[in-house]
């Protein structure tokens, strides 16, 4: 525990001293967040500032997240912080979303973090490992890996005292659901779309799984790996999967064709198949991928995706466009020829595509090209 504190300190330390030099060497004097005269914070998406710094002396445990946080999370954590300290109390910001909790016990503690601070204190929680003593159990299952081994793994699997840790987040909790809000929803016909590997695929798997195992780079056609790329190897070959499982172009567009019965291929058949059913609809499409984004002269999912849907398709290239075309100033006029059906295919990608975008009147299909 002492180690990693001392490491912690450093680091701290030295990050102190880059914003003591920034602040040094900071020209202009303009207005800051103090002087604003903000009495309240209204966030939207709040999940979006989850990644928040916090410190544990539980390291080996796995599904904890990220302890350095973001630098966003830090700036919302800054500006909750100076209007809590100016009222002298739990109050002044309002977080507003869909998916408060999503991924680890971690963001329960870090909504009472943001928005309790001082009731934590007088419970004397106000740490993670505070916090998780109390409400949280810890235990060692065993998991398959990456490479499909078994091994233990150490994690916060349970919450405990649920009744205690329910009171203190309804406290500071309301939630609408559809029902409250008698919000008019289509029926969700979902179809998942099974695709066999193809051979080029089948032979990558193996490869990977071995390079997952060995790290030798050479395997999945890269050079051997650095000591310090060593140790983001899982990153490394999850990002490998993701980008093979998407189009093996996305790999290496030389040494890598275009399949029959890639996703790009059965997605583009899919997709101009309910293009011709809705026809006298005019029905709209939008299309989800958080991968292959477009890049200027290089291989990418949307442009090959676009491309075949006007080569083989013959479906005209103007009612087809991709959101990162669409500034925020530009997005009302988008919204209008969707809603029209002038525009009949969107490509976007989760975060650009998911949220606030009122294009919804003529949908009748929406894909997912990979897990977002």
């Amino acid at each position: 525990m002492l180690k990693g504190l001392e490491i912690r300190k450093n680091n701290l330390e030295g990050k102190l001293k880059g914003v003591v030099k920034d602040i040094e060497e900071k020209k202009d004097a303009g207005i800051n967040f103090r002087d604003m005269g903000i009495d309240h914070l209204f966030v939207d998406e709040s999940h979006k500032y989850k990644n928040l710094t916090f410190t544990t002396r539980h390291n080996r445990v796995a599904g904890l997240g990220n302890m350095e946080g973001s630098q966003k999370a830090l700036n919302m954590l800054f500006a909750v912080r100076e209007l809590q300290s100016r009222f002298n109390s739990d109050l002044c910001v309002t977080f507003l979303s869909g998916t408060p909790i999503s991924n680890s016990l971690t963001e329960m503690y870090l909504l009472f973090k943001y928005l309790r601070p001082k009731e934590m204190e007088r419970q004397h929680i106000e740490n993670f490992d505070g916090w998780a003593a109390v409400f949280a159990r810890k235990t060692t299952d065993f998991e398959f890996s990456v490479t499909n081994e078994i091994i233990a793994k150490e994690r916060f699997r349970h919450f405990i005292k649920v009744p205690e840790l329910a009171l203190f987040y309804n406290e500071i909790t309301d939630y609408k659901t559809a029902k409250h809000i008698s919000l008019d929803k289509p029926d969700l016909n979902e179809t998942l779309m099974n695709i066999k590997p193809t051979p080029e695929q089948v032979e990558f798997i193996k490869n990977l799984m071995q390079f997952a195992k060995t790290g030798n780079g050479e395997l999945i056609g890269r050079a051997r790996l650095t000591p310090e790329e060593d140790k983001g190897r899982m990153l490394i070959a999850t990002n490998y999967a993701k980008k093979m499982a998407a189009d093996m172009r996305l790999i290496s567009e030389r040494k890598y064709t275009d399949h029959p019965d890639n996703k790009v291929n059965v997605s583009a058949r899919k997709i101009a198949e309910i293009y011709k059913e809705s026809m006298q609809h005019k029905g709209t499409q939008i299309v989800f991928s958080d991968i292959g984004t477009p890049k200027p002269n290089e291989f990418n999912i949307y442009d090959a995706l676009k491309e075949k849907l006007v080569r083989d398709f013959s479906i005209p290239e103007r009612e087809i466009t991709f959101i990162h075309d669409w500034t925020d100033t530009k997005k009302p006029e988008l919204f209008r020829k969707m809603n029209r059906g002038e525009i009949r295919i969107l490509l976007g990608s989760t975060e650009k595509a998911g949220t606030g975008l009122n294009v919804q009147q003529r949908v009748v299909a929406m894909h997912h090209l990979d897990i977002p």
